[in-house]
């Protein structure tokens, strides 16, 4: 066995990424889940991905380059425009097609581009569901493969820029999703704030805690995808996704149910998509007498860490 394998067996290094998204411009008008014919959208600017280089590395799409280096990689891409919309797969996103007073009491299905982009049946406006980027995960010459988890200590963190008031903070953080998306499986969503469990939003039929339109989309469910928030990386079904450890030394979630981002990432990459949205049927996302004081358009970032880590059996 190579020298290196045998060190990265002891020796369990972290790869962060970092993905950076210029956030919600709120305006006088309501949130388009809620009144039809008005619009509100987050300006969103770059995303970028990081890796440390040591086991795990991180390219733009497909754009890998194994030329040796275990030094620090990064991947960008240009982010834009997203409205508030729902979905339980990161694959069918909906969008309010009717309202019983001022309560969403039926949705259509947005068709979207790769995007997220997507315009409403009849209209000329275009809209944005989601935000992504693509990108490879893939191991550098001699390392062998590793399994990847959340960074237990600091999974996700959103930080606001000095222009956002703190009530716009808290609405943007109380809706905001990111869902972490390998070859085109949706593994899990974080929710930086764990939705309320005795407030609901602004639909007819309003699910509480944990929501989204469900397939039919005619009422609003639980959803199905594995979910995670704050500090709590424990899904519902009792899956652990957080890695342990610190200063580049980690090891799998020591729980009975440990669940990796991906498993078995080698030399060849493995897709990885990271999709950032704004829940609409969150009881957060709804408007509030401060939503005009930002007409400066505040923004957002949001990092996301991982760590991977070589499979106890290699």
């Amino acid at each position: 066995m190579h020298d290196s394998v045998k060190k990265l067996k002891v020796q369990l290094v972290g790869a962060a990424l970092t993905v950076v998204v210029s956030a919600v411009a709120l305006s006088a008008t309501t949130y388009a889940w809620f009144a039809a014919n008005n619009r509100v959208h987050a300006n969103t600017s770059t995303i970028s991905a990081q890796a440390n280089g040591m086991v795990l590395q991180i390219a733009k799409g497909n754009d890998v380059t194994h030329d040796g280096s275990d030094k620090q990689t990064t991947a960008s891409s240009t982010g834009h425009e997203i409205s508030p919309s729902s979905t339980n797969d990161a694959k069918s996103w909906f969008v309010p097609k009717s309202w019983q007073g001022t309560d969403v009491s039926s949705y259509q299905k947005a068709n979207t581009d790769a995007s997220g982009k997507y315009a409403l049946a009849g209209g000329t406006d275009s809209y944005y569901a989601y935000v992504a980027a693509d990108y490879t995960l893939y191991t550098v010459t001699n390392t062998g493969i590793a399994d990847v988890y959340l960074d237990g200590t600091n999974p996700v963190t959103i930080k606001p820029t000095d222009n956002a008031t703190q009530e716009w903070f808290d609405k943007i953080e109380g809706s905001l999703r990111v869902g972490i998306v390998i070859n085109d499986e949706l593994k899990v969503v974080y929710a930086p704030v764990e939705p309320s469990t005795t407030e609901h939003g602004n639909d007819a039929s309003s699910t509480t805690g944990w929501s989204c339109v469900a397939a039919e989309g005619t009422t609003t469910q639980a959803p199905s995808y594995a979910h995670v928030a704050g500090a709590t990386l424990i899904d519902q079904n009792g899956g652990d996704w957080a890695a342990t450890g610190s200063g580049g030394s980690y090891s799998k979630p020591a729980g009975a149910n440990p669940r990796a981002i991906a498993k078995g990432v080698g030399y060849n990459g493995t897709n990885m998509k990271i999709v950032i949205w704004m829940e609409g049927t969150d009881s957060d996302c709804q408007n509030w007498s401060e939503q005009d004081k930002n007409t400066a358009a505040p923004t957002f970032d949001v990092t996301v860490s991982l760590v991977g880590i070589v499979p106890d059996s290699k």
